[in-house]
């Protein structure tokens, strides 16, 4: 293994490349199984879009990085930061070469150097088809239906199954396990593992480069097959993006490269093709193989064509191909000949589960650490689904983190061996392309020459090799995309990237991602999400972490705008949160770890929240929203940072991705992510509405309440009645509410829509998870009181006799507080005795007064005490409520009320007279508060009363509007548009010149929600509108007619 530690090295974009040979001999079945998939071909190329931090490019599944575009259709080629549109790298090809000997067809030994690869341009073709001869897609590794290559952020790219031929090495054949994998991520670390918070997966094979199949050569890579061409090779490709702030500056790229030919090759080198463009396609380079680091950078430290400052873009290499034969200790790592495939944790990093208890077997309450079995997956993991093989049996296992093929550190390696950096080459056959094999296979080959070069359109070679590949061998390789400001912001970037590659592609885990919706209204978005994030396991520091959401507002899709956290030197750092909601536990304020001066902010001890109402929009606006969870980090010093020293690692996000294509339409908006344009409702429109009360139970003793809030108008259900029921646990008087669920009855279909729920689950603070476009908030009065407001005399008293109920605490071993409400009623008769007494202050006199337990319906027992001697109840005696009245010597004490009359005009209770006492009691089993809904809906008079307000926006339009999109990727104007607000739901909008000409109909068919139509100011005949002033006409069948104007300004 390779270790780095900090040393010098150059500012700028740097990309690390690893190389390491795992000399693993594949099964013969699996390279079978191999050999029979569909060979690679053009027709399976799809192209995608890595952009889950700061780096944004386009990739495609035929082993291109980037791509150069003309400036009509700009795209992110090697986009940084992502959002301002500067470009750095033009294309990166993937170079794989072998010398090979063969007999040619005159009977003649000669040695070929085919060289596989892909790129945009100078590839070796078919002089008769046209057909390229290089790497293509295998398919299988893809939703077929897709346009991108499958990826872990987009479940819709997945393949309806993996490809079995993956599982051979885990699974042989066994169906039942490998068809768990499926509908989760086929992930480097595991079934659904993303240790990273964006992986990109695809195969490539070289069967279509059928340069050497042709006379005079006539070489086949597999005897068998004249069909296919190349070296017989397949590779399995991954990228990965992490989001944290110290790792958004780069993307990690991973190969795995198989021989699946018939032949040995004894001499064969991997590398890559680079054409930098780091703001123009004139840029420095220069190559330092002390530091395996090359970089380009703009001489002018401006870019095109905005003169905006660049950064620089470089390749550093860390890991190379190993040899595990030749007797050396090649990395110097104090191991030999270390291999991927000989069952040995040969550095000694794989951890076994923690045997707590010591009893010699693995315990569900015990960590496994990486003792997960060959899925990759533990019980904290979402997608866990019960022990597989190996899991918890204190051996390492294939498939288990930190072990042969998962573990990079086990790879005897001889590093980087040949760099070349040169002008961008003619296209002849003296040219570094990859179409001249034998000049591509000199530069991967020759060392280290030619290693700077000053203000010229540059191409780069970086190789490793020669080394063997045998065949039914597995050779591997890995490298990073880095950018960086300036030198110092380089280095720290750079250490970052070895920090995650010495930590075998670990890094800080974020938690998991929630779900929002966001439903636009009249100026406001109404907001809401799961609380799946409150579950996350971090893998790396084995603890549940979730600390909080933040959430973002922006106008761009990539948030830039409110990235408005600097640190000491001025550079932005986090992003600025609208509102934030964390965790009640201490942990508050700025993250003391830190980057650069720059700390996260962890919250304030809020508590959680479920549901927002954003009104600080304005319509017609197009806002981004982002909902991030985050973790707590680590704190200084509480654990070793991945390379080593000891340090804290900052608090860590999870991703928020909007992907938008180069003319600004919408491809694909993340779970945890939301695009919104809050618009007027229609005329007439009436809100929906709760109807019942939530503030006191329709059935039950609990004293507590409930409030209800509509997070989503437009998903109220008309006429549904729910029910809000608890449960309980315990008997009295000591019951606790356990718990609550929701049960809609909606035209007489009964379904619980919240299921059984902890109590503690929500509050009067932190209302519920969203259901049916509402969400609820309890507030259970736990604690047993005397509610003052509420107890006293009835209405209609006729006494003027003063009575106090108190909670009794005179009696420690006979005091029980009974969560029960009373009644002492009077009367002018006697009607009951008083339950005992003891021979001095309490008497067992009859008395004109019952007391009722109304809560449960009976008749209490009670004492009372003759404090002035009487030996009848009379003014100043006190009366005391019993409870579990099982004998004269087994009872509890729970309420006592004393009795006062005026010393003068005194009027004693009579017939009907009522004293009442009231207590706060908690929600008890077969409690329940019901409601109902109505959805929003028009009303037609309303509407019609309404028409004048039907307007546009803006008016005068001034050749441009706010909320119009930008065209990062595109040359010209970006779209142009008018808004008709306040309309009814249904209408016609005929809009004319002030000579009368019509320019165009506009057809609103919407809904009561939306009372708004966007016009992109494009006339029936498909062109621009004129400058100038317009009138529309509204013609709303049922409601009426409106005419306004509108003018069009330059």
């Amino acid at each position: 293994m390779k270790q780095y530690t900090t040393r010098t090295t150059i500012i700028g974009m740097v990309v690390f490349f690893f190389f390491s040979s795992v000399w693993a001999q594949v099964d013969p079945q699996q390279i079978q199984m191999f050999r029979d998939e569909p060979k690679g071909n053009i027709q399976y190329r799809k192209k995608g879009m890595l952009e889950a931090n700061l780096v944004r490019t386009v990739y495609s599944n035929d082993g291109q990085i980037s791509d150069w575009f003309n400036n009509v259709n700009r795209g992110p080629h090697g986009e940084w930061p992502k959002g301002t549109g500067h470009r750095s790298l033009d294309g990166l090809a993937l170079l794989i070469g072998a010398k090979v000997k063969i007999v040619n067809a005159l009977g003649q030994e000669q040695y070929i150097t085919p060289i596989e690869s892909q790129y945009r341009e100078e590839m070796d073709v078919d002089p008769v088809t046209g057909e390229i001869w290089g790497l293509e897609p295998v398919p299988g590794y893809v939703n077929s239906s897709a346009t991108i290559p499958a990826i872990s952020v987009d479940k819709t790219s997945f393949p309806e199954k993996w490809p079995r031929s993956l599982f051979y090495d885990l699974y042989k054949n066994n169906e039942e396990e490998i068809k768990k994998w499926d509908g989760y991520w086929y992930g480097y670390f595991g079934r659904g593992v993303n240790n990273a918070q964006a992986e990109t997966f695809f195969v490539v094979d070289d069967s279509q480069d059928k340069e050497f199949t042709r006379v005079p050569y006539g070489f086949y890579p597999i005897k068998s097959d004249s069909t296919r061409g190349g070296l017989g090779l397949r590779v399995e490709i991954r990228a990965f993006q992490w989001t944290h702030v110290l790792a958004e500056d780069c993307i990690f790229w991973h190969y795995d490269i198989i021989n699946m030919s018939d032949y040995d090759y004894d001499s064969t080198a991997f590398g890559f093709y680079t054409d930098p463009s780091v703001g123009s396609t004139q840029n420095d380079a220069m190559f330092n193989r002390t530091l395996d680091l090359a970089w380009a950078w703009a001489p002018s430290g401006k870019g095109l064509p905005d003169n905006y400052k660049t950064g620089y873009y470089g390749q550093a290499y860390l890991e190379s191909p190993g040899n595990a034969v030749n007797g050396i200790d090649d990395d110097e790592d104090g191991l030999i000949d270390e291999r991927r495939d000989d069952g040995i944790d040969n550095d000694g990093d794989w951890r076994p589960f923690s045997d707590k208890n010591l009893n010699g077997r693995w315990d569900s309450d015990e960590p496994l650490n990486d003792d997960l079995g060959k899925d990759g997956v533990g019980p904290f993991d979402p997608q866990y689904s019960g022990p597989d093989e190996g899991e918890g049996d204190g051996l390492p296992t294939l498939g288990e983190p930190y072990f042969d093929k998962t573990d990079k550190d086990e790879s005897d390696q001889i590093g980087l061996q040949s760099a070349y950096i040169g002008l961008l080459a003619d296209k002849g056959p003296s040219g570094v392309w990859p179409k001249n094999d034998p000049v591509m296979w000199r530069k991967m080959t020759e060392g280290f020459r030619d290693t700077s070069i000053r203000n010229a359109n540059i191409s780069m070679v970086f190789a490793s090799g020669p080394f063997p590949l045998k065949k039914r061998q597995r050779e591997r390789f890995s490298f990073a995309l880095v950018w960086g400001d300036d030198f110092e912001d380089l280095l720290f970037n750079l250490e970052t990237v070895r920090n995650i590659y010495n930590a075998n592609y670990n890094f800080a885990e974020p938690p998991l991602k929630p779900k929002l919706t966001a439903v636009a209204g009249n100026k406001k978005v109404y907001l809401y999400w799961d609380d799946a994030a409150e579950k996350s396991y971090d893998r790396l520091l084995k603890e549940f972490d979730f600390e909080g959401y933040a959430l973002y507002r922006s106008t761009e899709p990539e948030f830039q705008d409110v990235k408005t956290i600097t640190d000491a030197k001025g550079d932005a750092k986090y992003w600025k949160p609208i509102k934030q909601w964390d965790l009640v536990n201490g942990i508050k304020g700025p993250d003391p770890t830190g980057i650069n001066g720059a700390h996260y902010w962890r919250g304030d001890d809020t508590g959680l929240e479920h549901a927002f109402v954003d009104t600080t929009v304005q319509n017609g606006v197009r806002y981004y929203y982002a909902l991030v969870s985050y973790d707590r980090g680590v704190f200084p010093n509480k654990l070793d940072s991945l390379n080593g020293a000891v340090g804290g690692i900052s608090v860590s996000e999870c991703t928020k991705q909007i992907q938008e294509d180069f003319n600004g339409t919408l491809k694909f908006v993340d779970q945890n992510c939301a695009v919104v344009v809050p618009t007027a409702q229609a005329a007439g429109y009436i809100p929906p509405q709760i109807v019942g009360s939530t503030t006191s139970l329709k059935q039950g003793v609990g004293t507590g309440s409930m409030s209800v809030s509509i997070v989503n108008p437009h998903a109220i259900i008309e006429g549904a009645v729910y029910k809000v029921e608890f449960d309980s646990v315990g008997g009295l008087p000591q019951y606790k509410t356990k718990s609550y669920r929701v049960i809609r009855d909606s035209l007489g279909i009964i379904d619980t829509v919240v299921q059984t729920t902890d109590i503690k689950k929500i509050g009067p603070t932190t209302p519920s998870i969203a259901f049916d476009g509402l969400t609820i908030a309890i507030s259970n009065d736990t604690v047993i009181a005397i509610i003052d407001t509420a107890t006293g005399w009835a209405a209609g008293k006729r006494t003027n006799a003063f009575m106090r109920a108190s909670i009794d605490r005179s009696f420690s071993a006979l005091n029980a507080i009974w969560p029960a409400d009373y009644e002492i009623t009077f009367f002018n008769t006697v009607q009951d005795t008083a339950a005992l007494s003891d021979g001095a202050t309490y008497i067992k006199a009859p008395v004109n007064f019952t007391v009722t337990n109304t809560t449960s319906g009976y008749k209490a027992k009670f004492l009372v005490q003759d404090v002035d001697g009487s030996n009848s109840f009379s003014s100043g005696d006190t009366i005391r409520i019993l409870e579990d009245f099982r004998s004269e010597s087994e009872f509890k004490i729970c309420y006592k009320v004393s009795y006062f009359l005026p010393p003068v005009s005194a009027i004693p209770p009579a017939e009907g007279d009522k004293f009442i006492i009231r207590t706060k009691k908690q929600f008890a089993g077969g409690d329940y508060f019901e409601f109902k809904t109505r959805s929003s809906r028009m009303d037609p008079a309303l509407a019609s009363s309404q028409l004048n307000k039907i307007s546009v926006v803006p008016n005068p339009y001034v050749a441009t509007a706010k909320w119009e999109r930008r065209t990062l990727y595109q040359s010209g104007r970006g779209d142009r548009k008018i808004d008709f607000i306040n309309l009814p739901p249904q209408c016609t909008i005929r809009i004319y010149t002030v000579a009368g000409a019509l320019v165009k109909t506009l057809h609103h068919n919407g809904t009561v929600n939306n009372g708004s139509l966007s016009w992109d100011l494009i006339s029936e005949d498909g062109m621009e509108v004129a400058y100038g002033l317009y009138i529309f006409h509204v013609d709303a069948p049922t409601v009426g007619e409106h005419i306004g104007k509108f003018a069009v300004i330059k």
